[in-house]
């Protein structure tokens, strides 16, 4: 199996889209598992173990729905399409924008609780107790009881520290990924980094965090933002840091938590 990888510019980031091209000169179907780690499958997420010097590129299918992954950095990889058998294709590059299959396996999730993959480190929202970002989290939020309080106050902190890097958003670069302490330490990032940043404090707290994809009512660009669940409000609600920290360094009112008929999603993580 050829399939041929297209970086399509959005302006303030890359999406990458796998797009397969199936010749049957070239097909390759290898079932070799030994790629696909599902150690912590119960969590909702599988780890892709490639030791190669290729680029790889992982494509995960559940039903229609298809999420595509560009390796970079950390493997982990979310089953965030609920319980379900899967498909998981691994794609080893070939040359240009041509890929091949090396690895496919089918799988089955079956979680007790399918927010459970929203409270995980991923590759676009990778944490972990050592980063600055989730110290600061945890001194943040140090002695608050619910979840409303915890996320208002990291909220508040995003938002009136982080500003937007329109220079990256011009040009994030190929297959760009967040790294939350950047974003951290130099204070700037664009929607893509805010969501994460967000996502990663609050999953740090044990607050199911989704980081979305799609579009907003009155933005033309194509944007991203948070959804969460807040336990003592009993929902999920959606807030976006992005939108936010600009209306307050304009000095314009803000509301944290938005409507969800403001957004289009088109990619949940």
């Amino acid at each position: 199996m050829v399939v041929i990888l297209m970086l399509k510019s959005k302006r303030l980031f890359l999406v990458v889209s796998l797009i397969l091209s199936i010749f049957s000169s070239l097909a390759v179907v290898n079932a070799d598992s030994t790629f696909i780690d599902k150690k912590n499958l119960d969590n909702g997420v599988i780890n892709i173990n490639y030791n190669g010097d290729k680029q790889v590129a992982v494509k995960v299918i559940k039903d229609s729905v298809n999420y595509d992954y560009v390796l970079n950095g950390n493997n982990n990889i979310p089953l965030q399409g609920g319980n379900g058998k899967y498909d998981i294709l691994l794609l080893e590059n070939i040359g240009g924008t041509k890929y091949k299959q090396i690895a496919k396996e089918s799988v089955e999730l079956k979680l007790r609780n399918q927010d459970n993959v929203y409270l995980q480190s991923i590759q676009m929202i990778y944490w972990n107790e050592n980063m600055q970002a989730i110290k600061k989290a945890n001194e943040l939020t140090k002695g608050l009881k619910t979840d409303s309080e915890k996320v208002k106050v990291i909220y508040d902190y995003i938002v009136n520290n982080i500003k937007y890097d329109h220079g990256k958003a011009d040009n994030p670069g190929s297959n760009y990924i967040p790294n939350i302490d950047r974003t951290l330490s130099t204070k700037y990032g664009i929607c893509y980094d805010y969501s994460s940043l967000f996502a990663a404090m609050l999953r740090s707290q044990g607050i199911p965090t989704k980081l979305v994809m799609g579009y907003k009512n009155n933005m033309d660009e194509y944007h991203a933002w948070n959804q969460v669940y807040i336990e003592d409000l009993g929902k999920w609600v959606t807030i976006d840091t992005t939108y936010d920290a600009a209306l307050i360094k304009d000095n314009l009112k803000v509301n944290m938590i938005k409507s969800s008929s403001e957004y289009r999603i088109e990619k949940v993580y």
